[in-house]
């Protein structure tokens, strides 16, 4: 009985030493492994760690990691792909333009360069046709400003169209600044007349760009979010040109006239301007400007949609109307409004798209009114080298031209 004592140890001992060999791969043990599995061990650690049985248990476990699923990881999470700040839209055959993601209200520290580049922009050289256009219009329009108004307030009176803009007011916070009342008001219209007047409110254009903020917010569309930025931008930088211009020059609106095609009260004072605002804010038109700069935003950004200017001026044509049959505006306010509003949905539009790719042998855009801005240089790059030679002294100079 003693005897089998040695052969049994010798056995167990030999199937203790060579029992990693056969037994299989799922109930082997292995050490605690990283998040990626054993693939993410290099060979010589795994060597370190497996030993004698290293080539036999490595092979199938790296090669079962390449196509299993990575172990869960409590620290790992899902995240969205990051926002392109830059997005591409082809808009006609060769050509693309290319929208950056806007900063939101970074549009109004827009609005100082666009005043102080309108003058460049639209007392040039190219422009010189139609500015004289403009002058010449309002010249013919002023003779003839009695007439077109009774004309139209017998349109009105035939189609039964009610004179009167009345307004049915939703919200009024009164606010005053000093002697001045400055009320805010949120009004909508109760006739037809009103509402082709309606068309040319602040809150309208507003209620547009608003509109474009929160399709392209949904929808990540940068060209969208332009879009209302410009819109934005455009609508305040022409409402303040034109309020500008309603203080120097202070044309009576028709329906308060006491002489023929109204008087002008020039440079009229603050307080009596507020007092009496019929009485000095009929030139130029303001509802006309705001409505031009939102169809040529519109329409500038979305050149492949051929619809917008037609309907856009159309609307423009009833709201034109509307202001002649209820006596707010003359005719001759007209062309100076309309030419504000469309300078400064230009200027607007033409730091949206950074830059528009157009192929060889494509035709370039033709358009209308006021020439296309030139972009202009930063003032570093508008300097010119030039050669000199001064004494025993050769060089180059450099100058600036302000």
């Amino acid at each position: 009985m003693n005897s089998l004592y040695p052969c049994c140890f010798t056995r167990l001992f030999v199937a203790l030493l060579f029992s990693p060999i056969f037994i299989p791969a799922s109930s082997a043990y292995s050490p605690p492994l990283p998040a990626g599995g054993l693939g993410s061990l290099n060979a010589r650690s795994a060597a370190d760690t497996l030993g004698p049985a290293a080539d036999t248990l490595l092979a199938p476990r790296v090669a079962s990691s390449a196509t299993a699923s990575p172990l869960p990881d409590s620290t790992s999470r899902t995240r969205r792909a990051p926002r392109p700040r830059t997005s591409d839209y082809p808009v006609a055959p060769g050509e693309t333009w290319h929208y950056d993601r806007p900063r939101p209200f970074r549009w109004l520290l827009h609005i100082p360069r666009d005043l102080g580049q309108f003058p460049g922009y639209a007392f040039r050289r190219e422009n010189a046709g139609t500015l004289a256009g403009l002058a010449v219009s309002s010249v013919v329009l002023w003779a003839t400003d009695e007439p077109i108004l009774a004309w139209s307030q017998d349109v009105g009176r035939f189609a039964g169209l009610t004179a009167k803009s009345t307004q049915r007011t939703l919200v009024r916070i009164p606010f005053r600044v000093g002697s001045a009342n400055l009320p805010f008001e949120f009004n909508v219209p109760d006739n037809l007349n009103s509402t082709f007047y309606y068309l040319g409110d602040g809150w309208t254009h507003l209620t547009v760009a608003t509109s474009f903020w929160v399709y392209g917010g949904i929808r990540k569309d940068n060209r969208a979010l332009q879009t209302s930025s410009q819109l934005g931008e455009a609508i305040l930088s022409t409402g303040l040109v034109v309020q500008g211009l309603k203080r120097l020059t202070g044309r009576q609106s028709p329906f308060v006239a006491t002489k023929e095609r109204g008087e002008w009260h020039l440079f009229p004072s603050f307080s009596r301007y507020q007092r009496r605002v019929p009485n000095y804010d009929a030139f130029p038109t303001g509802h006309l400007a705001t409505a031009m700069a939102t169809v040529t935003v519109i329409a500038d950004n979305y050149p492949e949609h051929h619809f917008i200017r037609p309907l856009g001026y159309s609307l423009m044509g009833l709201l034109g109307y509307s202001m002649l049959n209820n006596g707010v505006h003359w005719a001759s306010d007209y062309p100076i409004g309309i030419a504000l509003g469309y300078a400064f949905g230009k200027l607007a539009v033409r730091n949206g798209h950074t830059r528009v790719v157009t192929e060889p042998g494509e035709p370039a855009a033709q358009g209308t009114g006021l020439a296309p801005p030139r972009r202009p240089q930063p003032w570093y790059r508008q300097g010119k080298l030039a050669p000199y030679h001064y004494g025993p002294f050769t060089g180059a100079s450099w100058s600036l031209r302000w």
